[in-house]
């Protein structure tokens, strides 16, 4: 029988990490595997540090797109226990496509939302309403008032 595998879209934001968090939790409910994808954009590319951890501008150096993803996975395994391994992937591209795509491949998407406007909660993110009309599995959206504060 082939295993269940469920989705989620990462980013650094803590609704992404609530969505993966109850993604978590669904596989060990039902013995799910998880794979978390992470898309960025080259012109988002990291900044990366020096020898000396100082980057020469001030600017507080960010990690590469994939230790944020691991980062984010450790994290998040370390709140749900028996929480199964995590398949982790990064992709250059813009978030809602490489979700769409990796949806063909999933039996569930799971998306936190940020709502970027005046109804936050009421109103999906751009890449959650993507994700919702084309993905090609049920999309579960994990809501702003599910993260905590």
């Amino acid at each position: 029988m082939k295993r269940r595998v469920i989705m989620v879209g990462v980013d650094d934001s803590a609704s992404s990490r609530a969505a993966l968090k109850w993604a978590l939790k669904e596989a060990v409910w039902t013995g799910a595997q998880v794979e978390a994808v992470l898309a960025w954009q080259r012109e988002d590319a990291f900044v990366p540090a020096t020898s000396m951890g100082v980057h020469p501008y001030g600017e507080k150096p960010q990690r590469h797109p994939a230790q944020e993803l691991h980062f984010a996975v450790v994290d998040m395994r370390a709140e749900v226990p028996s929480a199964p391994d995590v398949v982790e992937t990064t992709v250059v591209g813009q978030a809602k496509d490489a979700l769409v795509r990796a949806s063909r491949h999933a039996d569930l998407l799971v998306l936190g939302t940020r709502g970027h406007n005046a109804l936050v909660g009421a109103v999906l993110g751009s890449v959650s309403a993507h994700c919702l009309k084309h993905a090609e599995c049920p999309v579960v959206v994990i809501p702003p008032r599910a993260v905590p504060s």
